[in-house]
């Protein structure tokens, strides 16, 4: 009997424990590995690049034995031609379970160079293991799922563990030691965001950002979780 209503209890609590769980974590390494790939092979088709993998003369400074004017032209020209192709969709890097929904974080390039980030939502029986999404069409009426929070760098990137996780019936983000987001699972509302640090503050050092995001976004949100009563 007593057994009985332990596993009971145990089966309880393993059921609540998983509502926050990681159920999909994609290092966003990963993906800038796959760019790096992309982007060599890129140099290579178009001669940049030999097949013994040396700058092509055409290409090189004689001196420095590195690009010269016209192959930093062609560099660029075949990055931006691989990132704007690479990051056309939002990239899956994590999902959580939470009682009957799934929370996915996504990252993409916005522009050449500044990151963005967003969190969307799906009812888990919508959910079909979404591992891009088309930014074109994100903004659709028609879709299937709840924008929750949106925001950017344009500085210091911040690209260390880069995850979402739950406290206190609370979403978080979290990016480089640093929270971001917060995200209220009870009342479904977004408490705390900035889309743009950059915009938001004087400083735009990279020092000067990370500061600002340290003060008006992380100490809040780290307070908000830690002093919880409900």
């Amino acid at each position: 009997m007593y057994k009985r209503k332990f596993i009971i209890i145990a089966l309880i609590l393993i059921s609540n424990f998983s509502f926050g769980q990681t159920e999909i974590k994609i290092p966003i390494e990963k993906y800038f590995a796959t760019l790096d790939s992309l982007e060599y092979s890129k140099l290579k088709e178009q001669g940049v690049i030999t097949q013994q993998d040396s700058i092509a003369s055409e290409y090189q400074d004689q001196e420095t034995k590195r690009l010269n004017s016209k192959g930093f032209e062609k560099y660029t020209e075949i990055k931006a031609e691989v990132y704007m192709s690479f990051f056309k969709n939002l990239l899956l890097l994590q999902t959580l379970n939470y009682k009957s929904d799934v929370y996915a974080l996504y990252f993409s390039v916005a522009g050449f160079d500044d990151i963005e980030f967003q969190i969307l939502k799906w009812k888990k029986e919508n959910w079909n293991n979404f591992e891009t999404i088309n930014k074109i069409t994100i903004d659709e009426s028609n879709q299937n799922f709840e924008k929750v929070a949106f925001n950017y760098d344009e500085g210091p990137k911040n690209l260390d563990d880069v995850k979402i996780f739950i406290q206190n019936d609370y979403l978080i983000m979290e990016r480089s030691g640093l929270y971001h987001s917060l995200y209220d699972l009870k009342t479904n509302k977004l408490l705390i965001n900035e889309e743009s640090p950059w915009h938001a503050t004087e400083d735009n050092s990279d020092e000067g950002l990370n500061k600002w995001i340290k003060e008006n976004l992380h100490k809040k949100i780290e307070e908000k979780i830690e002093n919880v009563y409900r």
